[in-house]
């Protein structure tokens, strides 16, 4: 008998007491933590996230186009067919919808859909104000021709 032939018995008897515990009715600390993101996820997410964006711009600038092609009209009022109102009041509820589904993207900042039909507004108010002052000068500039060559002012005119 050899001096060592009872030390494989005892490393035999620790091997089989070494190990980890089973403990099926305990969950791991660790189910409640966010599972990593792989490599081709991420890339998928950022993905979508940008063509989502693309979506985003491509609708703004169509639906600002055509604003502006609606500004441009010089249709009067009291001349504008149903058509042509309901064509407004559906641009109007699509640059809505637009800028609602920007505000509730989480991806957005917060209210960069509203923002952005405010800049287009305030856009549409300068170039309103720039034309109102120039009928304003062209008007003043011909109520002092006709003043000059004396032509008699009717009482109902400004």
């Amino acid at each position: 008998m050899c001096p060592f032939d009872d030390d494989d018995e005892i490393l035999d008897t620790q091997s089989s007491k070494t190990g980890l515990k089973k403990v099926s009715s305990q969950k791991s600390i660790f189910d409640s933590q966010k599972k990593k993101v792989t490599q081709e996820e991420f890339h998928k997410r950022a993905l979508e996230v940008n063509e989502q964006s693309s979506d985003y711009k491509k609708r703004a600038g169509e639906l600002a186009l055509k604003y502006k092609k609606t500004m441009e009209d010089k249709t009067l009022s009291k001349n504008k067919s149903i058509f042509a109102n309901e064509v407004e009041r559906e641009l109007i509820s699509d640059m809505i919808k637009l800028a609602v589904d920007i505000n509730n993207d989480p991806n957005e900042r917060e209210g960069m859909g509203s923002l952005s039909w405010i800049t287009v507004l305030l856009k549409s108010s300068f170039s309103q104000r720039d034309k109102i002052n120039e009928l304003e000068y062209q008007l003043l500039q011909l109520s002092k021709t006709i003043e000059l060559l004396g032509i008699k002012k009717d009482s109902n005119t400004p």
